[in-house]
């Protein structure tokens, strides 16, 4: 059974995870990210460590497990946003050893490939650790016990280990390999035995390996050899240590694992990543593109349509006494250009939004900036009768955009009035809280509410659920650009009839 330890990981990856492991003798425990360190010999039980995607420092959680367990594969796993901030930190991070190794959770399935990778990798090195010392300490490799090398090492290290291994003297001649190393050339033992090493290599390598496995002092311990083979390529990962015995007769050890398949599923997931790369890029161009265009067609509508309020009132004041036979025509026209310049300020707002993506965030007062926006729509507040009450006493402060935040409020708050129910004030409760480093607004209130066959679509460009109620449509979107910019979540709860409930989480 393979255990795996985990701490920190999202809902959806650790979902992932258990659905794609069923059927595999797999278990997962949690561990807090600061129990780490207290850890030390029960890490030994565990195939794999991963640290999720919300711990607050998962460099400095892997520099504890490898100083506990050097022999445990640790996976940092981390969404799109961090996880190159991650992996750079653990290339110049001084205390995470070889055992360590940082990935995307955008790989997806993929994933599950990789953690049982890991806990594969974690048992050969525990196997390797295991025969080193039975090695150390049980075998005497004298002259005089050669002949006992073969049947007490290959019996009980060798023939029990998971993966390849073989005693070479240093001549370059195998003294003893087991059946699962044979394999892997496509040979016997006894085909193997007594018989040189390097012939078992293709003539192209055959010159890296000897310059591998005869190194006078052993400074490279592991090196992955490509093998040109006819029925393919061929990844073979070769661990190396060295032997004395009293005589200073000198035997070296080869521990041989074929990671062809994994070597393919990392090309496979960097193609993968590759692409997703490209693609984010061109939609990052294609986005910016679009708030260019949104931004300048906005703007340069913004003369013609003056131009046409202007030329509006210049007729109205024209037809003297003739103004009240075309009273209504007049007041369409008025209105229409009126709906015209809301949509476009409405455009206007939307490449604002795209743009400020970087704008520097503040400390901001949850109150005084409720207050900022209650004095904003403070007109329709009178007009509804509605009632606005605050509690945010468990995060009263956080560090954002001031003008994002205002947008946000002031977007619920008015949506809230404007879709009232008709047979009640407005009740609108604005509560705040923090969890972590994410910081918690919702704002509940008793209007209208929404069906749920049409809640995501309240979120989409230009949609209006209510056609009763004047409005473009773009103020939520407004809302979910804000939040998704910032790396948070939103999530709607609404009934008909009882009101709707929008809960936002910021990343702060």
């Amino acid at each position: 059974m393979t255990e795996i330890l985990y701490t920190g990981l999202y809902t959806s990856t650790l979902a992932l995870l258990k659905e794609n492991l069923q059927g595999v003798d797999v278990t997962f425990e949690e561990v807090a990210e600061g129990e780490v360190r207290r850890m030390d010999g029960n890490l030994k039980k565990y195939g794999v460590l991963l640290v999720g995607e919300e711990v607050n420092n998962p460099v400095r959680v892997a520099q504890e497990a490898y100083a506990r367990d050097k022999t445990l594969s640790v996976l940092l796993i981390n969404d799109e946003r961090n996880f190159v901030r991650v992996k750079q930190s653990l290339q110049f991070s001084p205390f995470v050893g070889p055992t360590v190794m940082c990935v995307s959770s955008q790989v997806q399935e993929r994933l599950v490939d990789m953690v049982q990778d890991a806990a594969q990798r974690t048992a050969q090195r525990r196997s390797f650790q295991k025969m080193r010392k039975s090695v150390a300490t049980d075998l005497d490799f004298s002259l005089t016990a050669l002949e006992k090398v073969p049947g007490d090492y290959t019996a009980r290290v060798l023939e029990e280990a998971p993966i390849g291994a073989a005693l070479i003297s240093k001549y370059g001649k195998v003294l003893t390999i087991n059946t699962y190393a044979a394999h892997l050339f496509g040979k016997t033992e006894r085909e193997i035995l007594s018989g040189p090493l390097l012939p078992l290599f293709p003539v192209q390598v055959q010159p890296d390996v000897e310059k591998f496995v005869n190194q006078e002092t052993i400074t490279e311990q592991k090196r992955v050899f490509e093998l040109p083979l006819e029925a393919g390529v061929k990844y073979l990962e070769i661990s190396l240590a060295e032997v004395d015995d009293r005589n200073r007769e000198n035997f070296r050890i080869l521990i041989i694992n074929d990671i062809t398949e994994t070597i393919r599923s990392q090309q496979r997931t960097q193609a993968h990543l590759h692409e997703l790369e490209q693609m984010n890029a061109n939609l990052k161009r294609l986005n910016t593109d679009l708030d260019t265009f949104v931004y300048t067609a906005s703007h340069d509508l913004k003369s013609p349509i003056l131009n046409i309020e202007g030329l509006v009132e210049l007729l109205e004041g024209s037809l003297g006494e003739k103004r009240q036979d075309v009273a209504a025509e007049l007041a369409h026209i008025k209105a229409s250009v009126q709906r015209f310049k809301n949509t476009v300020e409405d455009l206007t707002e939307v490449a604002r939004i795209q743009k400020s993506f970087e704008q520097e965030a503040t400390l901001l007062h949850v109150e005084k900036m409720v207050k900022e926006v209650k004095e904003l729509v403070s007109f329709e507040i009178s007009a509804a009768d509605a009632v606005v009450e605050l509690d945010c006493s468990a995060a009263p402060q956080l560090y954002f955009s001031k003008r994002n935040f205002k947008s946000i409020l002031y977007n619920l708050i008015s949506n809230a009035i404007k879709y009232k129910s008709p047979d009640r004030a407005p009740h609108i409760g604005i509560k705040t809280w923090q969890e972590g480093s994410d910081f918690y607004l919702q704002v509940k209130d008793n209007g209208l509410g929404i069906p749920d066959s049409k809640r995501q679509r309240v979120f989409e460009l230009f949609k209006r659920l209510h056609v009763h109620v004047q409005g473009t449509g773009i103020g939520l979107y407004i809302v979910k650009r804000v939040v998704q910019n910032n790396g948070g979540e939103i999530d709607l709860q609404s009934k008909v009839g009882e009101g709707s409930t929008f809960t936002i989480r910021l990343k702060v």
